[in-house]
């Protein structure tokens, strides 16, 4: 069982959440900027309409599956580490799983 942790906005610490329909750029990657949009809405529809402070992903993650990249999300005051996982890219459109660690970072 996951549990949930109060932020100013509840995060499901722990749990694996799926975004799909991310945009795919002309060069084969996701940009920064449509990552960080992406999961704050993903976060904001599984957090009953409450979106994280912000999101910051390091930059660009390349188009293809199983790649990887280590973001972080601020919300009431604290910081929590989360991992995007690609799970699937079909032509223009990517899938991929976000993963909110357990605790916050000190």
């Amino acid at each position: 069982m996951h549990r949930s942790i109060r932020l100013g906005l509840p995060v499901l610490c722990g749990l694996v959440l799926t975004a799909c329909s991310v945009s795919v750029s002309a060069g084969n990657e996701i940009s920064k900027a449509d990552l960080e949009k992406n999961i704050s809405t993903v976060l904001e529809q599984s957090n009953n309409g409450r979106r994280p402070d912000s999101v910051t992903c390091p930059g660009p993650i390349k188009a293809e599956n199983g790649q990887t990249a280590r973001c972080f999300l601020t919300g009431g005051g604290e910081k929590y580490g989360l991992t995007v996982t690609l799970s699937g890219v079909n032509g223009s459109k990517a899938t991929y799983d976000v993963k909110v660690d357990e605790k916050p970072m000190q």
